[in-house]
């Protein structure tokens, strides 16, 4: 008795109120938090608690600050803390491509999905270029190695034919990378005989656009994520490169803008504006359009160079007409046929006066220009010159001109005789 006094006391000594709420803990009296509950069975609660400090004064949690229950009051979630997500690549906007000029130059594509990719980048980077048009003949799953689904080499001159192109790009060999098969016989890449088939497929394809004689380029190969099959590509270019140049053609060398400087593959580089960009998609093989556009950047930066056509210089390309045609004979061989012109006609629309010049006059019914042009009639053959076909021939060659004496002669005479 006299111990509960003393502690009474104390608290009241130290101003602490009689009745402490503890939460989630019924009110309880003070002798009952300081000393413990009256004897009897707890209460009830569905979670089990921890049994209290009964040390006595000095223990008492109350007094010292213990948690007397710390596992009735649960535990404050932890937030998750979210990073920050890395802000999303701005797309490559696509530009409107103007109408094109009837008598457009025409830019020609073939090859495979590369070629594809390619004729889409220089859709866009000639789109407001009224006088430069692309046409897309490519084909995605084509190549050298398979002809089953298309052999270029049997289409390329009728497509030449049809489209009439004033520059060819090829753009080959992404799906090369497999074996060969000749009839009952197959090759597996690198071997001999599957080496010499396609170099001769490739020396068809880069003899045909030789006989057509308008400027043609062949893109390499691009580097793939898988580090085998870029080797394979790489061998392809090896190939490719002689080949084309020995035929007049351009070699564009596109491996370097798709590479690190150990020459290993990337997909993420800089693109047109020097801005890192990905250009390369997912699976490691396919261009994205910021990797498209950089194609196009390389054909066409070489096909200005090379031809001089939109730069304000004279166009190089050759004077071919537009209804030549390729023919293939029965041995393989080809030649270009245009068409068929009489030397003798005049132009049509050709000028005879020069710049500057006075303006003809008009021709008469009797002048010989009228009886040609007009009329049909063939000139009159002079005797003796080349062109007099009269048969028999002219035994009477024609009259030379005795020159006459000229008036420094005349005047020496005339000196003579006063001597």
């Amino acid at each position: 008795m006299a111990r509960r006094i003393f502690a009474f006391l104390i608290v009241l000594a130290l101003g602490m109120p009689a009745v402490v709420a503890v939460p989630g803990v019924a009110e309880a009296g003070l002798f009952d938090r300081l000393f413990g509950p009256p004897p009897g069975p707890p209460p009830s609660s569905s979670k089990k608690r921890k049994p209290r400090n009964n040390g006595g004064l000095f223990g008492n949690p109350f007094l010292f600050g213990d948690d007397p229950y710390p596992d009735d009051i649960p535990a404050a979630p932890r937030k998750k803390v979210r990073k920050p997500a890395a802000p999303a690549e701005p797309a490559v906007p696509t530009v409107q491509v103007q109408p094109k000029d009837p008598k457009a130059r025409k830019i020609l594509v073939i090859g495979d999905f590369v070629a594809g990719g390619l004729a889409w980048g220089l859709d866009q980077q000639l789109a407001n270029e009224p006088k430069l048009a692309v046409i897309d003949k490519s084909s995605d799953a084509s190549g050298l190695v398979r002809t089953d689904a298309l052999d270029w080499n049997k289409s390329l001159p009728e497509v030449l034919n049809s489209e009439k192109p004033d520059f060819i790009v090829v753009a080959l060999g992404t799906n090369d990378r497999q074996q060969m098969k000749v009839g009952n016989e197959r090759w597996a890449v690198h071997s001999g005989p599957w080496e010499k088939t396609y170099t001769q497929r490739i020396e068809g394809i880069a003899d045909t656009l030789k006989v057509y004689g308008k400027p043609f380029f062949w893109v390499s190969a691009p580097p793939v994520r898988v580090s085998g099959a870029s080797d394979d590509l790489a061998y392809l270019n090896t190939l490719y490169k002689p080949r084309v140049e020995a035929a007049g053609g351009a070699f564009i060398d596109i491996w370097i803008g798709f590479t690190n400087a150990n020459g290993q593959y990337i997909s993420n580089g800089p693109d047109l504006d020097g801005q890192v960009r990905q250009l390369r998609t997912p699976d490691g093989i396919n261009f994205t359009r910021a990797g498209r556009l950089k194609l196009a950047f390389y054909v066409e930066r070489e096909m200005r160079q090379k031809s001089g056509v939109g730069v304000g210089l004279v166009d190089l390309l050759p004077a071919t007409s537009q209804t030549s045609t390729i023919e293939i004979a029965p041995d393989g061989s080809k030649r270009l046929v245009g068409p068929v012109m009489s030397l003798s006609d005049p132009a049509p629309g050709a000028g005879d006066v020069l710049a500057g010049g006075p303006e003809a006059a008009a021709p008469t019914s009797e002048s010989a220009r009228f009886r040609m042009v007009v009329k049909g009639d063939a000139l009159p053959s002079v005797a003796g010159r080349v062109d007099d076909f009269a048969w028999p021939g002219s035994d009477t060659p024609p009259a030379a001109k005795v020159p006459g004496p000229s008036a420094l002669d005349a005047a020496g005479a005339a000196t003579a005789v006063a001597n």
